[in-house]
């Protein structure tokens, strides 16, 4: 049997629900401090970037997976039907 504290492979520590509340609290605690920050980082993150250089930058990359890998033409689908239909 598995004691409080105590923690088997692949599985979370069993708690007890004083700890698991206190816990709890704490997280949201945090994320009431941090939330505000993470946000302002973001703003600040958006209000730098180049929006026109990172379309740019995707195009090229999108343009190169295109290069090394074309779209096929049909998905195979006719094909598979027709093999279907010869062995019948």
């Amino acid at each position: 049997m598995v004691q409080e504290g105590e923690k088997q492979v692949g599985e979370t520590p069993v708690v007890s629900p004083e700890e698991h509340r206190a816990r709890m609290k704490e997280y949201v605690e945090r994320w009431a401090r941090v939330g505000p920050l993470l946000e302002a980082q973001r703003e600040e993150d958006v209000r730098r970037s180049d929006t026109i250089s990172n379309i740019s930058a995707f195009n090229r990359l999108y343009e190169m997976a295109l290069a090394a890998s074309p779209p096929v033409p049909d998905s195979g689908l006719v094909e598979q039907q027709r093999l279907f239909s010869k062995l019948r």
